[in-house]
């Protein structure tokens, strides 16, 4: 009995160790997204760029869903949360944030997405109309008011200061309408799990696209710039590794670690994407940017604390 239970424990760290490296390996690819998407829009076009990433993922996707049997929605509520997880999350995330990027920085937009964990829980708070303890108000306030010394000092900013208030804008509704599909997406995953919800969410997304792709000026826009080699190996970056390699290891680490273990290695994120923007663009990363980092992801942090303790009460 003694031995089964210690070969037992030995397994579940193995499983443990395994899904970190998935885990961080999924971070590190999310990570640099947002200097992918800065690569791929500075040759092809930034609409381009949002919808051909999600209708090739889509494409890809199709086949590997009937393949693995993947299950689907089966009543009104899970179709319903499939088409706001797929609108929101995958149509109007993905262009916005794509578009956003054209005329702000990779460190601005980076920031400003790793305060979607507080969009997510008053979207998901709102929804269910629970409100949360004044710890997670404290905690979203700190975290907002880092969002806004962020894109307040762009004002300040001078000379080479790549990032524009409308740039800053269209990231954060980006970020709002990713966390309206994160909420969406979430209860739709509690009925048919979480990787066939996001896998049948992006198909979706890009099957009802390609219209848009379909255009005369969009293909006109994919003729002009086929010879830039770096914007469309960015963009094919984001369709394998953001959109599907990404999301399949970490829903993978979370199935064999669970969510609580595995979900803190998130806040890791914001900091990959900014050591990526320094090193690729020169990004500078000033005495403003540094508090703005550590406001907003104090913020973040005190929220998922106060979410913790209420859910161990």
């Amino acid at each position: 009995m003694v031995a089964g239970e210690s070969t037992g424990k030995v397994k579940s760290m193995k499983n443990t160790g395994w899904s970190w490296v998935a885990a961080f390996f999924a971070i590190i690819l999310w990570g640099a997204t947002p200097a992918a998407t800065q690569i791929a829009v500075t040759a092809i076009d930034a609409t381009i760029v949002g919808v051909l990433r999600t209708i090739l993922a889509s494409l890809i996707l199709l086949p590997v869903a009937f393949m693995m049997r993947l299950p689907r929605p089966n009543d009104k509520a899970s179709w319903e949360a499939l088409s706001v997880s797929a609108f929101a999350g995958f149509v109007g995330y993905t262009l916005l944030f794509t578009i956003g990027l054209k005329y702000t920085s990779t460190t601005h937009a980076a920031l400003i997405l790793a305060a979607s964990p507080v969009f997510t829980g008053l979207i998901g708070f709102a929804v269910d109309r629970k409100w949360p303890r004044w710890l997670w108000w404290l905690g979203a306030s700190i975290a907002l008011a880092g969002e806004f010394l962020l894109i307040s000092y762009r004002t300040s900013a001078a000379g080479k200061d790549t990032a524009s208030f409308e740039g800053d804008l269209m990231v954060l509704c980006a970020a709002v309408l990713a966390s309206a599909g994160y909420v969406s997406g979430g209860r739709l995953s509690s009925k048919i799990g979480a990787w066939a919800a996001t896998t049948w969410a992006i198909i979706m997304a890009g099957l009802i696209q390609i219209p848009i792709l379909a255009l005369p000026r969009n293909l006109a826009q994919i003729t002009i710039t086929n010879s830039n080699i770096s914007s469309w190996l960015s963009l094919i970056y984001l369709v394998i590794f953001t959109s599907i390699i990404g999301y399949a290891a970490w829903y993978w680490a979370i199935g064999k670690a669970g969510v609580a273990r595995i979900s803190p290695i998130q806040f890791t994120q914001p900091i990959i994407s900014l050591v990526i923007a320094a090193i690729l663009f020169n990004e500078p990363f000033t005495y403003p940017v540094v508090i703005a980092v550590v406001t907003i992801l104090s913020g973040v942090l005190i929220t998922r604390i106060s979410h913790t303790a209420k859910t161990h009460q």
